[in-house]
């Protein structure tokens, strides 16, 4: 069990959007009479009309982050840099027919955020289809929309940074497998069956480059896609229930924290969320997200292979279990168990967020 610590945090918000500007008495902020999950947002949501039926909205935003990675225990890793971004919102109302488009601009181009529809059967009910935001997780999906702009999770922070996708895979494990058929190649070479039987030798031996045993993990397999643990943008269907005080969603997507192009790859993620508004500004809301793919397993398949085939020589040699190489074992489901309570008042906003993770092979929780 590896644990983390990541973040406890007493937040305050702002928001930057522009669009129609509010009176003087409706800038004031007040506690929320009702929990959003589940919510027909688009009908509620202000901005610059553009005809009867559409709504513009959009923010930009310009930042500056300084992160402090600390690769190994000797190593650290600092990240300066400057972030501009952009994004533009369109809402469409064509009742009881609803959609949204969000694009966002930064310093790698333009990308779709979303594009989604959603078919009210009534006030309550609703089955939403396309790109859409993931709903599990206190932070949003936009920076100034978020409560803090810097990240709640350890493992999105190392990935973020330059050279914390080392550090995330040594976190995780994932990079194990180089430095075990490194120091099991080198520790073969050094035996007395390396010597002494042909079979051996050739089993060592065959890697396309002694010099450079990592690379029976390389070929066709793919590296491992690391799992993103902020709200992503997925694809699928979700139904959706508010009546204000309580709301509920249940979504089938192509995928929940790696990226996945379609639903014909053998990759499938499910969610299921529900919330409950205690007392006006007082929300509670638990959550649930599963993904199935075969990424880590690919990851190191390689690797297995080699080291299952060696094994078996080294077994019909004589070696003894110390000699053998270790195997990892297969997963190919990520899971997340969200809890989240906060409460607003005026401009204040308190929170706590616990979660629970299920990452291929190890457990993880996040306070």
């Amino acid at each position: 069990m590896k644990s983390i610590l990541s973040a406890i945090t007493l937040c305050f918000a702002s928001t930057c959007l522009f669009g129609q500007m509010p009176t003087v008495a409706t800038m004031q902020s007040s506690a929320p009479e009702g929990t959003s999950l589940g919510a027909n947002n688009t009908l509620s949501a202000s901005g610059i009309a553009l005809g009867n039926r559409v709504k513009m909205r959009g923010f930009i935003d310009f930042r500056f982050d300084y992160t402090d990675v600390d690769l190994n225990s000797t190593t650290s890793q600092d990240d300066k840099r400057f972030r501009t971004a952009a994004d533009i919102d369109f809402l469409f109302d064509f009742s009881p027919v609803t959609g949204e488009v969000h694009l966002a601009a930064n310093t790698d181009g333009i990308d779709l955020e979303q594009a989604f529809f959603r078919y009210s059967f009534n006030q309550d009910f609703s089955l939403t289809a396309g790109r859409q935001l993931t709903v599990l997780s206190f932070e949003k999906d936009e920076s100034p929309n978020m409560y803090q702009t810097s990240y709640a999770y350890l493992a999105d922070v190392s990935n973020d940074v330059q050279g914390g996708t080392s550090a995330l895979k040594n976190f995780i494990g994932i990079d194990k497998f180089e430095s075990t058929a490194t120091t099991a190649f080198t520790k073969l070479q050094a035996h007395s069956l390396y010597a002494s039987d042909t079979n051996v030798r050739n089993a060592v031996n065959q890697i396309q480059d002694p010099s450079d045993p990592t690379k029976v993990i390389s070929g066709s397999n793919p590296m491992l896609n690391l799992p993103s643990f902020r709200r992503n943008y997925v694809d699928g269907i979700r139904a959706n229930f508010n009546n204000g005080q309580f709301g509920l969603v249940a979504g089938l997507h192509n995928g929940y924290f790696t990226n996945s192009d379609n639903l014909n790859d053998g990759n499938i993620g499910l969610d299921i969320a529900a919330s409950v508004m205690i007392i006006p500004g007082l929300e509670f809301r638990l959550g649930f997200g599963y993904e199935n793919n075969d990424e880590y397993d690919d990851s190191v398949s390689s690797y297995n292979t080699w080291a299952s085939n060696l094994n078996t020589v080294l077994s019909t040699a004589g070696a003894t279990a110390n000699d053998m190489l270790p195997i990892f074992p297969k997963s190919d489901d990520i899971s997340q168990f969200n809890a989240w309570l906060s409460y607003q008042t005026g401009g204040l906003t308190l929170a706590a967020e616990w979660d629970i993770w299920d990452i291929y092979v190890i457990d993880m929780w996040n306070l």
